[in-house]
């Protein structure tokens, strides 16, 4: 290339050839340190910082309806969930209660018979002469009676005779 950009000097300017070597060696030497031009160079990139805080998403219509179904979805699988656990837990913890009636009842019938045991000692005829006795119990005189009902008939609630 610089060889014909020479020949066409010397044509338009007259200039001699050793002129004509000299300015092309010295471009050829001050041109070879250049890099070559890279595609699109004299692009000019420009960039924008672009601010979308106020760009608002258009609402879909079906996704409001899906969300519905997935809410009735989980609340559904949540009520057959607790459906199903419900009863396991209810049937352990009447299992405790069991456990708690039998305990309270083996200790009933302990207490029953304690006491049992102890009513007979009270009721004995040997306790009720000594509880006299400390007691200075003695039979009443028939002064100190009082009758009630002096004249006992046969019909006491029936009113046969009235008519």
């Amino acid at each position: 290339m610089a060889t014909a950009w020479g020949t066409f000097e010397t044509k338009d300017s007259g200039a001699s050839k050793i002129q004509i070597g000299a300015q092309s060696r010295d471009l050829t030497e001050a041109n070879r340190f250049y890099l070559r031009p890279m595609p699109n160079e004299e692009i000019h990139v420009f960039v924008k910082k672009i601010d979308n805080t106020r760009v608002v998403r258009e609402q879909d219509p079906k996704a409001n309806a899906s969300a519905w179904q997935t809410i009735s979805m989980a609340g559904i699988f949540a009520l057959v969930v607790v459906g199903l656990i419900v009863p396991i837990a209810n049937s352990y913890l009447a299992g405790y209660t069991v456990t708690d009636i039998e305990k309270q009842n083996s200790q009933l019938q302990s207490q029953l018979a304690q006491l049992s045991a102890r009513e007979a000692e009270l009721t004995s005829m040997e306790a009720l002469v000594r509880a006299a006795k400390n007691q200075i119990y003695l039979d009443p005189t028939p002064e100190t009676l009082v009758v009630l009902n002096e004249t006992r008939s046969g019909a006491v609630a029936l009113n046969r005779d009235r008519q």
